[in-house]
């Protein structure tokens, strides 16, 4: 079976011209060793594919952070601070049910 090519990178290519080659080069950038490691950020990105949530998005990052060295447990503890960040946003939206009675 051929793996198919992440979402992101089709949408890019059958927009044609140079917005993949752009995108690809600037996740290339961003990904790297700089302050913080390619693993931390690969579970950085981990977390926020489960905060907004997007499944794709989700399988993507899974497996560049298995391919960065992290462990299960690690990638269970991002994916946790995901989820904490999405009920959060979504008891701030719901906030809004009751924003009248603090007027």
């Amino acid at each position: 079976m051929v793996e198919e090519k992440p979402r992101p990178i089709r949408f890019g290519e059958a927009l044609g011209g140079g917005a993949n080659s752009a995108f690809i080069s600037l996740r290339s950038e961003i990904m790297k060793d700089g302050a913080l490691s390619a693993k931390d950020k690969a579970l950085i990105a981990l977390a926020c594919a489960v905060a907004i949530p997007c499944e794709s998005c989700v399988e993507f990052h899974k497996k560049v952070a298995m391919s960065m060295g992290a462990s299960r447990e690690e990638m269970l503890e991002a994916a946790a601070i995901g989820g904490l960040v999405r009920l959060g946003s979504g008891f701030s939206a719901a906030f809004m049910v009751i924003e009248d009675e603090e007027k």
